[in-house]
């Protein structure tokens, strides 16, 4: 028996990461006759990996920040202060990416959070092909919630999957611009510490329930639409080669 899923119960996750001392290219007013402008920063290029989570009603739950680390460190709280409505769940890992245990702390923590908005109805959770998200203890869990884990075809994230799509390239522009302003103001680098006091100002800046709708809208998840993905946007690669030239000396 087939059940239809309202579209309070669709829900989307997805990483990206954040490093302190880079952000994107921008425009700035500088000396004449010169193509590049350079701005001085810390060069810090440690990721730190931010998983957002939406629904197709508008709705969010608060991100969760995965840090590099061996162990906790009760600075990374003390230093970060946001808003009540974005208090971040911190997790860390030897390398800084989710990992199985990461991963399953995660969907508990989602049901958690999800469960009450949904009666008890199925819910969707749209996600992509990263392991962390298909261990047995991470599917069981969802099984035993209700919970329908549905993953993206591989190498198709950047047509399927609505965070990459509509939410990332937007976030990662107020990111940078609100990394600036905090080092320009503060004189302080960023680390840790107070990420994600930095980081929220860009978080809800860019994750508005206009966006968040707009994310499934633009995939055809919500209002369920096929033909927003044309087979033109599905077409293999076309072949192509280059040949080198060394320079001769």
């Amino acid at each position: 028996m087939e059940k239809k899923i309202e579209q309070d119960c669709i829900w989307a996750a997805n990483e990206s990461g954040f490093q302190p001392g880079q952000g994107l290219k921008v425009r700035v007013i500088g000396a004449a006759h010169q193509k590049i402008q350079y701005q001085q920063c810390d060069g810090n290029r440690e990721n730190i990996i931010v998983m957002v989570t939406i629904c197709a009603d508008g709705k969010e739950i608060p991100p969760t920040v995965i840090y590099k680390g061996w162990s906790f460190s009760t600075n990374w709280h003390q230093g970060n202060t946001v808003t009540q409505s974005m208090l971040h769940n911190i997790a860390h890992s030897p390398k800084g990416w989710t990992d199985g245990v990461i991963g399953c702390l995660w969907i508990e923590d989602f049901n958690n959070k999800t469960s009450v908005k949904s009666i008890g109805c199925v819910r969707l959770l749209l996600v992509d092909g990263y392991n962390s998200h298909y261990t047995q203890e991470f599917l069981e869990y969802a099984r035993e919630n209700n919970i329908h884990v549905l993953c993206y075809p591989a190498h198709a994230t950047h047509i399927y999957q609505g965070l990459d799509v509509v939410v990332f390239g937007p976030l990662k522009h107020y990111w940078t611009q609100e990394r600036d302003e905090y080092e320009r103001k503060t004189r302080r680098k960023l680390d840790k510490t107070n990420f994600i006091s930095v980081y929220s100002k860009a978080h809800q800046k860019t994750l508005t329930p206009e966006t968040i709708r707009a994310t499934f809208r633009k995939t055809g998840v919500w209002p369920f639409n096929p033909d927003v993905v044309t087979e033109d946007m599905m077409a293999p690669s076309l072949v192509t080669s280059s040949v080198g030239h060394l320079p001769i000396s």
